[in-house]
């Protein structure tokens, strides 16, 4: 997609705008040689010469890292052949390993209970071929150990960008088996919310707690407000100790958070769906940022890693 085409619709999530944040933020703290590599390797990417279509020169580098970032969501909604998870395998490109969609990589379903229920013993954690933390420990393997030559590694770096974004995101670390719900409210997308009392229930989606919380920490999609919260966030830098805690913390803080914010909106299995208050409204706004600035510190020092190196 073009920078210059943007609107500021409401879009993915984390949303495209909450993404590209991530990156954003992440951009600005790479050191000089991981920036010249990153850069190198998304210049390989296919969808390159789109992502910095009527860019500067000067600014294609920092475009296409953000570009990067929403990728793997864009690919659910491309009609081109191949990017589809059906069976069986569909036709490949040669700079891809396979153009699945690959819908299952984006989380992992961490069971809570509503009161009074009881999580399923056959209930799904993980999908056969997904889960976000495995997939970031093996695409961080793949990118070590592949030549930096290698179409695989534009391919997955995307890949890392946007999975480290993801498991910040708390509804994409957990599901809730409630009355309603009882196999799992996949990552809130099954518990319906009214963001305000007026918020019309008859269209073709009806608003969830998981929609609500790709939003929160921005939802202009464009490269100025993307920019300035970018430049927001990354003034109050994180601990040495918070940037350097593990994937799975990063899971652990997702899960803790949905414990004891995200499914405070309310219960989903009253006759209408609850209406978020302006006090929980404002709290997620607060601590969605504050994810989305630990993402990008995260993502940062997990690329200087990879990359910052002779």
């Amino acid at each position: 997609m073009c920078w210059f085409a943007l609107g500021t619709t409401p879009v993915l999530a984390w949303n495209q705008a909450g993404h590209a944040t991530v990156a954003a933020i992440a951009y600005g703290q790479l050191q000089p040689r991981a920036r010249v590599r990153v850069a190198a390797i998304l210049r390989q990417h296919p969808e390159y010469a789109e992502w910095t279509r009527d860019v500067l020169p000067e600014q294609a580098p920092f475009i296409a890292f953000l570009s990067a970032s929403y990728w793997v969501d864009d690919i659910k909604f491309d009609q081109r052949q191949g990017f589809s998870d059906r069976e069986p395998p569909p036709s490949t490109h040669p700079a891809y390993p396979d153009m699945r969609v690959h819908g299952t990589w984006h989380y992992v379903n961490r069971p809570l209970a509503a009161p009074g229920v009881t999580i399923p013993p056959d209930f799904q954690i993980v999908a056969p071929d997904g889960g976000a933390l495995g997939k970031i420990v093996e695409i961080e393997d793949i990118l070590r150990h592949s030549p930096p030559d290698s179409p695989r590694q534009a391919y997955y770096l995307a890949w890392l960008i946007h999975l480290v974004g993801d498991v910040h995101q708390p509804l994409h670390t957990v599901a809730r088996c409630s009355k309603n719900n009882p196999q799992g409210d996949q990552g809130g997308n099954l518990f319906i919310v009214r963001p305000t009392a007026g918020t019309p229930l008859d269209g073709p989606r009806k608003p969830n707690l998981h929609a609500f919380w790709d939003n929160a920490a921005l939802d202009t999609f464009s490269l100025p407000a993307i920019q300035a919260l970018a430049q927001e966030l990354s003034r109050k830098r994180p601990s040495r100790q918070q940037i350097a805690a593990p994937p799975v913390r990063w899971l652990d803080e997702s899960t803790q958070l949905a414990r004891d914010l995200v499914y405070q909106a309310g219960q989903d299995d009253t006759p209408e769906p609850p209406v978020l208050s302006d006090a929980y409204k404002s709290r997620a706004h607060t601590a969605a940022r504050e994810r989305v600035r630990l993402a990008g510190f995260r993502l940062a020092a997990l690329l200087n890693q990879l990359y910052d190196r002779p």
